[in-house]
């Protein structure tokens, strides 16, 4: 089962790598934080560069919740464990949960999605992990080569920013 922890932004992957470090491994399969690749100019030349997907989160995968949580309580710079009941606390949802693995790779990164653009700046997607979700794009930033995707995530609509390659234009 998925579950989300949320912690300082700017600190997930020190909260991961404190969280593989002092939890048993018995207690947990995987811990991991979703990132995406991104272009970015540098001295006028577009580099791909890796930056946390969900801000502020960090993912475990586990059969064991209750142990897990015990041995979260040692650990450091959590902020909480989201949705917790009682002693518990409850798994990311099925939706969620095939959302994150969709548009990741098995090492939770999305990659950079293909496009088109057309006539007022509208972009068709041609390939990569946004083909799927189209209908969900809500702000298109050619300049800064992403696009915001707007997704339920724990209850709430998030928007969530994934990097485009600009394939060509799509000439009628």
């Amino acid at each position: 089962m998925w579950y989300v922890i949320q912690t300082i932004g700017g600190q997930e992957e020190k909260t991961a790598d404190m969280i593989r470090k002092m939890v048993l491994p018995d207690c947990l399969e995987e811990c991991f934080i979703p990132k995406r690749e991104r272009l970015k100019k540098f001295h006028g030349s577009w580099n791909k560069v890796e930056e946390v997907l969900f801000q502020g989160y960090v993912f475990v995968i586990s059969e064991k919740p209750g142990e897990l949580y015990e041995e979260l309580k040692e650990v450091p710079k959590l902020t909480k464990v989201l949705g917790r009941e009682r002693d518990y606390f409850l798994t990311l949802g099925e939706k969620e949960k095939r959302f994150v693995e969709s548009i990741g790779n098995r090492e939770h990164k999305t990659s950079l999605s293909g496009v088109m653009v057309g006539e007022g700046k509208q972009i068709r997607v041609v390939d990569g992990p946004l083909k799927g979700y189209v209908g969900n794009i809500v702000k298109v930033n050619l300049h800064k080569r992403e696009v915001a995707v707007e997704v339920e995530f724990m209850g709430r609509k998030m928007e969530l920013k994934m990097g485009i390659e600009m394939l060509g234009t799509d000439e009628k």
